[in-house]
């Protein structure tokens, strides 16, 4: 059996609230190689053209996208950025009220009773001396991680909600942020993960 022929069995928590139905995991055989969004389209397309998920870019560039932020065995990541793996568990976003399956309304956060498993899997810095307000990092985040607060009387990008943050898979803050002035790190990268 070649690399493109093998199989890993990935979960899905399904729902579909405007139907009444409560959510349940549902597991699909995918290819092995690809990203999460890969798997996702190749269940659509394959094996369950139900399945409800959302996505932009199509693609591992950084384009100015966020639609497919899902949650990945419970930290917060982009689908077209996360490899697919063995028993990888996929749900939507907590932070945004669910439609249906992993599509979320981006408009509407909800009250979250079940937070983030892995919380603060990222560290945020954000210069102070380099920040100057402008709010591009408010208006790219695809799951609103940023506020701007008046700190020392001038508007600075402060970090509201890093637990919802996409972390390395995604970084459209720290791309797109014209002054350099965002920093993101992953937790494990930095130790114990304590500060």
């Amino acid at each position: 059996m070649t690399e493109r022929e093998k199989k890993v069995k990935i979960h899905i928590l399904r729902s579909d609230p405007e139907m009444g139905k409560g959510q349940k995991w549902q597991s699909y055989s995918v290819p092995s190689s690809g990203s999460i969004l890969d798997a996702l389209r190749y269940v659509y397309e394959q094996e369950d053209s139900t399945l409800a998920f959302r996505f932009g870019c199509s693609g591992p560039g950084y384009e100015r996208c966020g639609a497919c932020a899902v949650i990945v065995d419970g930290v917060p990541t982009l689908s077209c950025r996360h490899l697919v793996h063995e028993g990888a568990r996929i749900e939507p976003h907590p932070k945004f009220e669910i439609l249906r399956d992993l599509v979320v309304d981006f408009d509407r956060e909800r009250d979250r009773t079940r937070q983030i498993e892995q919380q603060a899997h990222v560290k945020i810095t954000v210069n102070p001396d380099r920040c100057d307000g402008c709010r591009d990092c408010v208006s790219v985040c695809p799951v609103k991680v940023f506020d701007v607060q008046k700190i020392g009387g001038k508007g600075k990008a402060v970090p509201v909600d890093i637990e919802s943050c996409c972390g390395l898979a995604c970084m459209q803050c720290a791309i797109f942020c014209r002054n350099n002035a965002i920093t993101i790190e992953e937790r494990k990268a930095l130790g114990d993960g304590h500060e």
